[in-house]
């Protein structure tokens, strides 16, 4: 399956995909995954959708990688889960044993050249992405807002993990280039916290709410009109988030519509899954070969059904290749884009 994204792919836009680390030692990768836990990493708190696709992949892995390993998820929530990942990057073990199962804000806070990442996605060993998916903005029911566009003349409040978050990323693009009043309240840990925020009134709305949410485990709270999806930044329009207009849509040029597609673009690769940088290569092998043979399978596929969660899988090759389009946007639009997501300074 070939990723869809907007970007102009460059065999050269990316350095150190391809870098090689030493082979393992002769323990095969069969002998030392039989041996040694495998931990998926997570940048945010239990409950939100990054665990809740990580604990239902976590129920299939083991059994596709050669060894069987038992699988550890392990939350570090923070930072819009920036910490994790500079964790997973600079700290965790790098012997194949730590992987990590991020989301587009890890991939756009670097496309952006934020100052507290502390690590490249070039050079993670990429082992597939478990699903591709649409974002969209929703407001909470109680708040009466059913369109973006009414936010012009009524303010939403905005639930955000912080500002390298896509929930921060998205809805101030959004204002930024509309005028639309969207305040944002930010330091939750994990957009589970956010939900139970708007149930409470404390915030009205979060960006990004997944399609994969609005047809699974969050249908009910659409169809009750719970939460209302206001506008979707797929390439296309996605029916789960209903009459929702298109945020590209709203564009009145056409650099408007390159810059959001720029900044909603990297959603595309929703889930990617990758071992850390100096994990020997015959194990990140292996766990591409399990991770496509699990995403695949009869078991995780039935599962997925009865959770319904969407898994709609990129092998390695073509995660890698998707990686490469986003960071092959022009410069001039990526510094338009950083000004367009900066939150207002205070005072």
């Amino acid at each position: 399956m070939k990723i869809k994204t907007p970007f102009a792919a460059s065999a050269a836009a990316l350095i150190g995909l391809s870098a090689l680390t030493p082979m393992a030692s002769a323990e095969t990768p069969a002998e030392f995954f039989a041996r040694q836990n495998l931990t998926i990493v997570i940048g945010f708190s239990p409950g939100g959708g990054a665990d809740t696709f990580a604990r239902f992949f976590a129920r299939h892995l083991g059994k596709h990688v050669a060894g069987n390993p038992s699988i550890i998820v392990q939350n570090m929530p923070g930072a819009g889960g920036i910490k994790a990942f500079n964790h997973f990057y600079n700290v965790g073990a790098q012997d194949g044993s730590r992987t990590i199962l991020t989301s587009p804000s890890h991939t756009l806070g670097q496309f952006l050249g934020k100052k507290n990442i502390r690590y490249d996605i070039g050079k993670v060993k990429w082992i597939g992405t478990l699903t591709q998916d649409s974002p969209s903005c929703v407001a909470s029911g109680q708040s009466g807002i059913k369109n973006i566009e009414e936010t012009k003349n009524k303010e939403l409040i905005m639930g955000s993990t912080g500002p390298s978050s896509s929930t921060s990323q998205h809805a101030l693009l959004l204002a930024n280039m509309f005028g639309y009043k969207l305040k944002m309240v930010s330091g939750y840990r994990g957009t589970a916290k956010i939900w139970l925020a708007m149930k409470k009134n404390e915030v009205q709305g979060v960006c990004t709410f997944w399609a994969s949410s609005a047809m699974g485990p969050q249908a009910q709270d659409v169809a009750s009109g719970e939460i209302v999806p206001i506008v979707q930044m797929g390439s296309k329009k996605h029916p789960a988030f209903g009459n929702a207009p298109l945020a590209y849509d709203l564009a009145r040029n056409a650099e408007e519509k390159a810059i959001m597609r720029a900044i909603f673009g990297v959603s595309e690769l929703s889930r990617p899954y990758g071992a850390a940088p100096g994990a020997p290569d015959d194990r990140v092998a292996a766990l591409r070969k399990g991770f496509w043979a699990a995403v695949n399978s009869p078991e995780l596929q039935a599962d997925a059904k009865r959770l319904k969660l969407t898994v709609d899988p990129l092998n390695a090759e073509d995660t890698i290749a998707g990686f490469k389009e986003i960071f092959s946007t022009p410069k001039d639009l990526v510094e338009k884009a950083k000004k367009l997501i900066a939150a207002p300074k205070k005072g």
